[in-house]
């Protein structure tokens, strides 16, 4: 989740930056500008899920820089911090672009509150609707609905799982923890399994010895724990029934499970796989984040 914040004033700024940061949004990622002017550059190469301005600033309003965004087509959620509050200026906010206006001061359930329904609304575009593309023959790759069971019977029902448009690596995809399944007979790696911390976290939260608390904290130091990683092995160990070779009618078996801090040249290319060798999923319990997590076959 890219947030870009734009006020003039830097108290205003670092507040709305702890706020944030205290929601637990999937990946966060903030940049923070007090130039409305260059906002506008950050936002045609950075290209932020939202925006959150102030209206009255130098060089450029705050309601201008809304009416810049949209003139040139940029589909960013934006919402509006400002101590305008009436009636006729709100109304020009909204009509300009604005998704929601919020008066100044407000705390961070107030500011929560706005921002939900723009995460949600991101996170539920990325689901995609359309049929599942035909696998390739000869993967051990589980369709959806195989998946699902499985992961749900490991984790709980109340794990939801949604197939999503296919990831591309960028920054948010890293840390990741790399799980690799092989044929138990030849010792061949017919498939792996990427999962963003937040996959990893829902896939374990209903562990009775693992807290939320546990959770969040592994979240924002980046660094699964090793009870984390023993937790989540044997539940991804148990969910490989889903993953069936169609030509020795036998399943998979887990092989092993990485954490991986940095990138390198064959992780990247994993992204790069045709759709009809992957699978891409999200999957949730919540309070959570929504996790991300890319199936390859080969």
């Amino acid at each position: 989740m890219r947030i870009l914040v734009v006020d003039d004033s830097k108290a205003t700024l670092e507040i709305v930056r702890r706020s944030l940061e205290g929601f637990n949004y999937r990946s966060l990622s903030i940049k923070k500008t007090q130039s409305p002017v260059d906002a506008l550059t950050i936002i045609g190469q950075w290209q932020p899920h939202i925006l959150l301005t102030d209206w009255n600033m130098p060089d450029l309003s705050g309601l201008d820089l809304i009416k810049a965004i949209r003139k040139r087509g940029f589909t960013t959620q934006i919402g509006m911090l400002t101590t305008i509050d009436t009636e006729k200026e709100l109304n020009l906010a909204q009509k300009a672009g604005a998704n929601f206006v919020l008066s100044k001061p407000f705390d961070d359930e107030q500011l929560h509150e706005k921002l939900k329904p723009l995460v949600q609304c991101i996170e539920q575009d990325e689901i995609s609707f359309d049929p599942e593309a035909p696998l390739s023959d000869g993967l051990a790759l589980p369709n959806l609905d195989t998946l699902t069971t499985a992961l749900q019977r490991v984790v709980g029902q109340q794990l939801k799982v949604n197939k999503i448009k296919a990831q591309a690596f960028d920054e948010s995809k890293l840390p990741c923890i790399m799980a690799i399944f092989e044929d138990s007979e030849t010792q061949k790696v017919r498939s792996v399994a990427l999962l963003d911390l937040y996959a990893a976290c829902s896939l374990v939260r209903n562990h009775p010895d693992i807290t939320i608390g546990h959770l969040q904290r592994i979240i924002k130091t980046k660094r699964p724990s090793k009870y984390l990683m023993d937790v989540c092995h044997q539940n991804l160990s148990k969910a490989s029934v889903a993953f069936l070779d169609h030509q020795s009618r036998k399943n998979l078996r887990l092989k092993n499970l990485n954490f991986v801090e940095t990138s390198f040249t064959k992780l990247e290319n994993m992204y790069k796989s045709p759709l009809n060798k992957r699978i891409d999923i999200s999957c949730q319990i919540e309070p959570l984040a929504q996790g991300r997590m890319t199936i390859i076959g080969f």
